[in-house]
């Protein structure tokens, strides 16, 4: 019936002792609302037996709770306890609104697809990790970046911000892509998101002085764009081929050239994102 989040025992009868308070019945009062023995209903409350799902139906109908709240408390408990037990604690803690996106998608979705729901009307494990998934990405990415930045700031104090920033690109999407194969790195695990770091910095490609390879067109804008008079050459170029006039920046346009510039950090991440292989599959051959 259930996934692999299981029910508390302890913690429903809890929950059965709760409504029994608040309804101000004795063990056996309840026990006949509920079609059961003293003994039966006083071994659930206490924890001593997991209540059935008809008699945690019968609670609910009783009590305007649903089944799900007997067996795992508010939805965002649900939603946290299942996370927890998949290891993401660190990121719960730093994110606690993570649950409350995942109840809200919930019951956005939920009425158009009754598949998200389980037998106690919670949802399917599945439908967590799917939504969690988007969001997970997201916060790591961020979380790499950060402990990437802080390590680069603090160990290459002498190096220009424009330098920081292009280093931090490169290595956050490498360590990105085989977080996404290995999942070797969690959040939280920032002395291996350093140690991984050092390790690039300890080859020529990713140095502080790194160069680009311009076989192929990236790497070339890449490395003109670094440069605002090779910037401009090459607007200049554009601006013949497309409308036989040239460009120069003498009497102003200094802002086309620095929105051609801006365009070097995203370059700089799609340059670490693909192999030669695949750039070799986007050019003539």
């Amino acid at each position: 019936m259930f996934g692999l989040l299981q029910p508390d025992k302890e913690k429903v009868g809890n929950r059965l002792k709760q409504i029994k308070d608040e309804m101000n019945l004795s063990f056996t009062e309840f026990g006949n609302r509920l079609g059961l023995k003293k003994t039966t209903i006083n071994s659930y409350v206490q924890g001593y037996n997991l209540a059935p799902i008809e008699v945690v139906e019968k609670a609910a109908n009783l009590s305007g709770k649903t089944a799900g709240w007997f067996y795992f408390g508010d939805i965002e408990d649900y939603i946290s306890d299942y996370l927890t037990l998949l290891g993401h604690k660190a990121m719960l803690e730093d994110h606690p609104a993570i649950t409350e996106q995942i109840k809200t998608n919930f019951f956005t979705n939920s009425s158009k697809n009754s598949g998200c729901k389980n037998e106690v009307g919670y949802p399917v494990e599945e439908f967590i990790d799917d939504c969690f998934a988007d969001i997970q990405d997201k916060i790591m990415h961020e979380y790499v970046v950060n402990t990437i930045n802080g390590y680069l700031q603090k160990e290459c104090p002498s190096l220009p911000s424009k330098q920081l920033e292009e280093n931090g690109i490169i290595i956050s999407e490498k360590i990105m892509a085989y977080i996404s194969i290995s999942r070797e790195i969690h959040y939280g695990e920032k002395e291996k998101i350093i140690n991984f770091v050092k390790n690039e910095l300890s080859t020529p490609k990713n140095s502080p002085q790194m160069k680009f390879d311009d076989y192929y067109l990236i790497g070339k804008l890449i490395n003109i764009l670094d440069d605002e008079e090779q910037t401009e050459d090459m607007i200049s170029g554009l601006s013949l081929a497309y409308t036989d006039k040239h460009f120069s920046t003498f009497f102003g346009g200094s802002e086309l050239v620095k929105i051609f510039q801006s365009l070097r950090p995203k370059l700089i991440r799609l340059y670490a994102e693909k192999d030669d292989e695949e750039l070799y599959e986007w050019f003539e051959k």
